[in-house]
């Protein structure tokens, strides 16, 4: 298994959000502080603050790849439909394992709970490598 696959089943473990755990898991070779990921896309857990919206562990997956995707250009960018098209792409192959993107339709109903989404986190991370063709 791939080391980030691992590291983001490892902190999910440890109890961080879905989506902390795969942001964190990509964090140090985006260059950002750990700790910093951590609070950056807490509110992200749940499906967005716990509406259970799209789900977080998809959500930080989609962050990774733009960060990687993106030109980072703020005038005059041209990596807007590339990117675009790779977060459409993440968010087709999330769908076809769970059926949705959407966190209370993948958990069919059924309200977030700590440690109920080990899955879904595997596959976010699963994802971002196949994506990034790590």
């Amino acid at each position: 298994m791939d080391q980030h696959v691992t590291e983001a089943i490892q902190n999910y473990a440890k109890g961080y959000t879905c989506s902390q755990a795969v942001m964190c898991a990509y964090a140090e070779e985006m260059g950002i502080d750990k700790d910093i990921a951590y609070r950056m896309i807490e509110g992200f857990g749940g499906g967005c603050g716990g509406m259970q919206e799209v789900c977080g562990a998809l959500s930080a997956a989609f962050a990774v790849i733009s960060f990687h995707y993106s030109d980072g250009k703020l005038e005059g960018g041209e990596s807007k439909l590339d990117t675009y098209a790779k977060i459409r792409e993440a968010a087709a192959l999330f769908e076809e394992k769970f059926g949705a993107i959407v966190c209370r339709d993948v958990l069919q109903g059924n309200k977030p709970q700590p440690f109920k989404c080990g899955e879904k986190v595997r596959v976010a991370a699963e994802i971002v490598n196949q994506i990034l063709k790590y």
